[in-house]
């Protein structure tokens, strides 16, 4: 099992073209995808690579598999502060942001995606107002999303 994206090299000790195929079918000239570059594993799930050689007689070799998991962890939902609460002024909203994700927030209660407003730095509370902060983190290398963290802030003024 791989937590990341992988690249498959595959070769041949006899030369000829490689077919290969992803889905644990027979690989052939007539059934397979022709082996031009590395093969990528971009997607979640289980991947059973079949190969063969076939020679310029159109001589086939021995089938060779391997089985790959990849399964692309995900983090905790993210750390936003402050707590949910009233306060008597506008506070800075700040979300921790780990390394190879980025954060996306709305303030309107709708469970924000990628294509939300994307976090930069501290966001300010508005003022007089009851806001409700959402906040989700996403793997920039898979698109993946964690789940949202809410706060709920109230500013009066005094």
């Amino acid at each position: 099992t791989f937590e990341e994206v992988q690249e498959i090299t595959l070769t041949s000790e006899t030369g000829g073209d490689i077919y290969y195929t992803l889905d644990g079918s027979e690989p052939s000239a007539e059934n397979g995808t022709k082996y031009t570059e590395p093969v990528l594993l971009q997607d979640e799930g289980e991947f059973e690579i079949r190969a063969v050689a076939v020679n310029s007689k159109g001589i086939p070799s021995v089938v060779s598999s391997g089985t790959y998991t990849i399964q692309f962890p995900i983090v905790d939902a993210p750390a936003v502060t402050p707590s949910t609460g009233q306060y008597s002024q506008p506070q800075q909203i700040t979300i921790t942001v780990p390394d190879g994700y980025t954060a996306y927030y709305t303030m309107d209660g709708t469970t924000p995606t990628s294509s939300s407003t994307q976090y930069t730095g501290p966001v300010t509370m508005p003022e007089n107002a009851q806001t409700i902060f959402m906040a989700i983190l996403v793997n920039n290398n898979n698109g993946k999303a964690t789940e949202a963290t809410t706060r709920n802030y109230i500013t009066t003024s005094e």
